[in-house]
């Protein structure tokens, strides 16, 4: 039932934009998280995605936008479906957050400089890898896709059992980065 779920949307989004403005720290100017969490492109039909998901989350990140804030636009799941869809986001006002499963090289193809980019080495790599691995990765990374424009982070969140060293290796291979 899309007609009711759309008029439900239309109901609660106002309600929901005003709380995520109101919970904004006046003083930070940072901004807030949009969801993507279980609305992800790859996960909905294309039809309903354009239709219930993303106008909803674009309402929210303008919002934040209009009142001088960053929209951070949390995407766990795969996005490459609809990747280009933050072109209509205005430029250099938002940063988009995966979890290592959207490829970034081809966003940064087609996004280019439009958002910045936050994450993406994968969680089990941090929580499994060696500290080579996870330095060859972040290296490969910004070469592929920076480092203009990109904040690196752990793909969503780094794991609980997440390693030490590997956390101290992602952070010095961004440092170090040529």
């Amino acid at each position: 039932m899309p007609d009711k779920i759309e008029k439900a949307i239309e109901v609660m989004l106002p309600g929901s934009i005003q709380s995520m403005l109101a919970s904004i720290n006046p003083l930070s100017g940072t901004g807030a998280w949009v969801g993507g969490w279980r609305g992800a492109s790859a996960l909905v039909s294309p039809k309903i995605w354009s239709r219930l998901v993303w106008p909803g989350m674009k309402a929210m990140g303008l919002a934040l936008i209009e009142t001088d804030n960053i929209a951070t636009f949390h995407l766990d799941q795969c996005w490459d479906r609809d990747i280009e869809r933050f072109l209509e986001i205005p430029e250099k006002k938002s940063i988009i957050n995966t979890d290592g499963m959207t490829d970034l090289r081809n966003a940064r193809k087609i996004l280019g400089d439009h958002v910045a980019i936050m994450g993406d080495v994968p969680a089990p790599l941090l929580a499994t890898g060696t500290t080579q691995e996870v330095k060859d990765y972040v290296t490969k990374l910004i070469d592929d896709i920076g480092p203009k424009g990109l904040f690196i982070t752990a793909g969503c969140d780094a794991p609980a059992n997440t390693k030490f060293e590997n956390m101290v290796a992602m952070f010095e291979a961004a440092n170090d980065w040529k």
